[in-house]
């Protein structure tokens, strides 16, 4: 099979969450821009409008929907809009996250709640939206979802979002093993550190250069680094993989 066939994504309907900014909009424009049709998600109307308008300037298919991943109402109503605008997602990113700096004995249950309901809650049910979907179909399709080294490794002070991003890599495998059968996929992509909004508090200051300094490939991560693994994982090229996690994090999790 030629690569060009192989990594195609031409006929996917994405649906990307929290892809106004940062990597989100990085792995949307990457998909737009190799022939998806790309919807993004999120809560800034403003934010995904400028979004959208630039993957259009660039000659790729983007609309933005307006989504709080924290309503199960709203998830469902964007999978209609889509589905209406674009047609049936075919693959859903799960992207959507907030992270939160403090000592775990500052922390409060109201914050962790909220943590967990962002980054746990809501990938678990877009991803039951979209599988149901998928399923009454019988089309299959993919699930990405977006953790995070610090899965699996521990830092001071985020113990609550490593706590969530955990939660995530257990519910990539679950989803993975009980779909599996109608042909849904679900893969996870760990990111190391790269320079967002949702790692600025954490790389303020001397945090980037420390960090960057730490990394055995002397640097953080560009926007563009995940680029190959979501074509990966959208497309055909990962037809026999679920329940995998791929760490693209420049060696930082081995180098430590």
């Amino acid at each position: 099979m030629q690569i060009s066939e192989l990594f195609d994504v031409s006929n996917e309907i994405v649906l990307v969450t929290g892809g106004g900014t940062g990597l989100g909009f990085a792995m949307a424009q990457a998909l737009a821009l190799n022939g998806a049709k790309v919807a993004i998600a999120g809560n800034e109307p403003a934010i995904l409008d400028a979004a959208a308008t630039t993957i259009s300037g660039l000659g790729g298919k983007a609309m933005a929907v307006e989504l709080d991943v924290r309503c199960d109402e709203a998830i469902c109503a964007v999978f209609d809009q889509v589905e209406v605008a674009l047609g049936p997602v075919s693959v859903l990113i799960n992207n959507a996250g907030i992270a939160h700096r403090d000592k775990a004995t500052h922390l409060d249950r109201e914050t962790l709640r909220e943590v967990l309901s962002v980054n746990v809650d809501s990938v678990f049910m877009a991803a039951q939206e979209a599988a149901r979907r998928m399923i009454r179909d019988g089309r299959g399709g993919s699930i990405i979802n977006i953790s995070s080294v610090l899965s699996e490794i521990p830092m001071r002070q985020v113990s609550a979002y490593g706590a969530s991003k955990a939660a995530v890599s257990q519910i990539t495998r679950s989803l993975a093993l009980e779909w599996a059968k109608h042909g849904i996929r679900v893969n996870e992509i760990r990111p190391g550190w790269f320079e967002t909004g949702l790692t600025e508090p954490f790389l303020k200051g001397p945090g980037a250069a420390v960090m960057a300094g730490q990394n055995p490939t002397g640097r953080l991560g560009d926007m563009h680094d995940l680029d190959g693994v979501v074509l990966l994982l959208a497309s055909k090229a990962s037809a026999f993989m679920t329940g995998s996690s791929i760490v693209v994090d420049g060696g930082h999790s081995i180098g430590r």
